[in-house]
């Protein structure tokens, strides 16, 4: 009997041993799994910086000063002022050198909110030195793509306008006498840049 007796005690100390090993090779590999470490990485953000007449436009929107109309020469109007028959221009300098991302451009011009010369006209534009572009219809949207790649990162676009003067007008002689007493000649220009898609 004694020796039954003894059979069951190391019967149990054997398995109060493999009890103990067991709970110590559970806890080495629950260890692993909950095994954490922290670092923090600093993360460079590209550049979203656009110049408009040399107006930062993503700090500040508004570049309504700097849109300096210049008008053709016509020896029957004054320098420097816009009258029926009357072309020109103004630029729109955009600097995207400190951009950082591929990304598409949409300028839109359209008469101003307070424009009450309806004759006033915006025909067409050109790119830098390029050919010159007509408008048609009531689209005077210009939308183009840039690259990261791209070298040339400040254009100029010249929008070129007109206080159109003749057949299909829809100002006779009194409106556009009136307009020059007391009318307002307006454009809107309307900027929208949108990042690539990758």
């Amino acid at each position: 009997m004694t020796e039954i007796i003894n059979n069951r005690i190391f019967r149990l100390v054997i398995a109060f041993g493999l009890l103990c090993l067991l709970v110590g090779m559970i806890q080495s590999t629950y260890a692993k799994y909950v095994s954490s470490a922290d670092a923090t990485g600093m993360l460079t953000i590209a550049e979203w910086t656009f110049k408009v007449n040399n107006i930062d436009v993503v700090s500040g929107s508004n570049f309504n000063n700097t849109l300096v109309p210049t008008y053709d020469t016509n020896q029957n109007i004054k320098e420097g002022v816009i009258a029926p028959t009357s072309t020109g221009y103004f630029d729109i300098v955009i600097d995207s050198s400190k951009v950082e991302v591929s990304y598409n451009q949409t300028i839109t011009i359209t008469a101003g909110d307070n424009n009450t010369v309806s004759d006033l006209k915006i025909t067409g534009y050109k790119i830098n030195d390029g050919d010159t572009v007509l408008f048609t219809g009531t689209n005077n949207s210009i939308t183009t793509s840039h690259n990261l790649t791209d070298t040339n990162n400040i254009n100029t676009y010249r929008i070129f306008i007109e206080w159109y003067d003749g057949y299909g007008e829809s100002m006779n002689n009194a409106a556009d006498t009136s307009a020059a007493s007391n009318g307002v000649a307006s454009v809107k220009v309307n900027l929208n840049f949108t990042q690539k898609a990758s």
